[in-house]
């Protein structure tokens, strides 16, 4: 009786748990994504188009790899790296892995490491918000 408890917790657990879903190009996520909109963590302080404190964009490949671009003060830095696509009871996100650290990295965590998402309107915003980071949307 008592493994059958087990057992039916253990199974009850597991399928609990939620699943990350691989997909495809659903979203219409390959191609260049630029940035439009920087805001930070105070009311108001949203900026567009050149008044931005730097330009940059991401290009996603079909082939599960991506290259991002910044051009800031005059200076361009350029860094690629792969990609994989997932769904979770959230939405779509890109997770983006780089082989080496640099400082055009937007993330909290200070790894090589970035997480893109979808927003309602189909833009791609990041989550280096979440962590005092500026607030950064992509569109098409």
């Amino acid at each position: 009786m008592k493994q059958a408890i087990i057992l039916i917790a253990f199974l009850s657990i597991f399928n609990s748990c939620s699943k990350d879903t691989l997909v495809t190009d659903s979203m219409g996520y390959y191609g260049k994504w630029t940035l439009v909109k920087m805001s930070g963590s105070i009311p108001n302080s949203e900026t567009t188009g050149a008044a931005m404190d730097w330009q940059e964009f991401y290009l996603f490949n079909t082939n599960g790899t991506f290259t991002k671009s910044r051009e800031r003060n005059g200076i361009k830095t350029t860094i690629s790296g792969t990609y994989v696509a997932t769904i979770n009871q959230d939405g779509m996100y890109l997770e983006l892995t780089y082989p080496n650290d640099s400082e055009i990295i937007g993330n909290c965590y200070g790894n090589q490491k970035e997480i893109l998402y979808f927003t309602d309107n189909n833009n791609l915003s990041n989550t280096w918000k979440s962590c005092d980071g500026p607030g950064l949307e992509y569109k098409k």
